[in-house]
């Protein structure tokens, strides 16, 4: 009842960027926007930290109502395989396929 209020009033606020969490584990979530995508292999420190800085975040609730495009499960696999160099191009193709996947 509040979602509708809120749609027919505008009165909709846009959420601040999640606080940068811990490292996640292997079955966790991540958040950028509008994509998500599951931890699927440890994530290192440096990758982590990587990830920070390009904004993705962990879940910051416990259950999360929004509607995300996921991600395969091989895209965090193809950053942690990529030379920190060629992260960049990497992360690019990974989100370009959530977006070929709409």
């Amino acid at each position: 009842m509040k979602d509708l209020i809120r749609n027919l009033l505008s009165i909709r606020q846009k959420r601040k960027t999640a606080p940068v969490g811990p490292l996640p584990q292997v079955g966790a979530a991540l958040i950028r926007g509008t994509v998500k995508m599951k931890v699927t292999h440890p994530v290192p420190l440096e990758l982590w930290d990587w990830l920070v800085l390009s904004g993705w975040r962990n879940v910051p609730v416990k259950n999360d109502r929004r509607s995300y495009q996921w991600l395969p499960d091989a895209a965090l696999k193809e950053l942690l395989d990529a030379d920190p160099a060629q992260r960049n191009q990497a992360h690019a193709r990974v989100l370009a396929q959530s977006k070929a996947d709409a």
